[in-house]
């Protein structure tokens, strides 16, 4: 049966990912799931990590900041609740996310980390590795990423021209007043 884990991050946001560990092992898969992904509604990862730890694996299915439209979660630096999701994506936390869950497996005493992604989280897992090129990750696997380029194609013009204002006049934390790419 997989454990819920909370992992902590930089900016102090509680993540919330699933270990499923079965066997002793040193050897452990993360995967980053993609937007809106989250291991409440999709429970294709048990397949994953049952098939995992049969073959001598523990797995970690990791959400990230942009989990679910929105999430209550805790920030233990505030000491408040904070809400995270896809309405508040922010590729910037890749980093920080990913590395939590690096340094989660490693204080689990890990020696042997492999990551995966799905989807945007593909294309997270590509941004961190090439910004870090992180010793502590042995393998990495990328599954679908998400065609970035067909996404922004729905982006509008007003879109696109509203957001540029908004950081240019130093309002980049402000909420959008549209949905954005869905």
């Amino acid at each position: 049966m997989p454990k819920e884990i909370k992992v902590p991050t930089e900016r102090g946001v509680l993540l919330d990912g699933v270990l499923f560990h079965k066997t002793h092992t040193d050897t452990v898969l993360i995967a980053i799931k993609g937007i809106h992904g989250n291991f409440y509604s999709s429970p294709f990862y048990y397949n994953i990590g049952d098939t995992l730890n049969d073959n001598g694996f523990d797995f970690i299915y990791a959400q990230t900041n942009d989990a679910f439209g929105q999430i209550k979660t805790y920030n233990y630096k505030t000491k408040q609740s904070d809400t995270i999701g896809s309405w508040n994506e922010r590729f910037a936390y890749t980093d920080e996310d990913i590395n939590a869950y690096i340094e989660f497996a490693q204080r689990q005493g890990y020696k042997h980390i492999y990551l995966a992604g799905h989807s945007l989280g593909a294309n997270k897992v590509i941004y961190y590795l090439s910004r870090h090129h992180d010793k502590r990750v042995e393998k990495f696997l990328l599954l679908s990423p998400a065609n970035l380029e067909h996404m922004m194609s729905g982006v509008t013009d007003f879109e696109r021209e509203f957001i540029r204002n908004q950081v240019d006049s130093s309002d980049g934390e402000k909420m959008l007043p549209f949905y954005f790419m869905g």
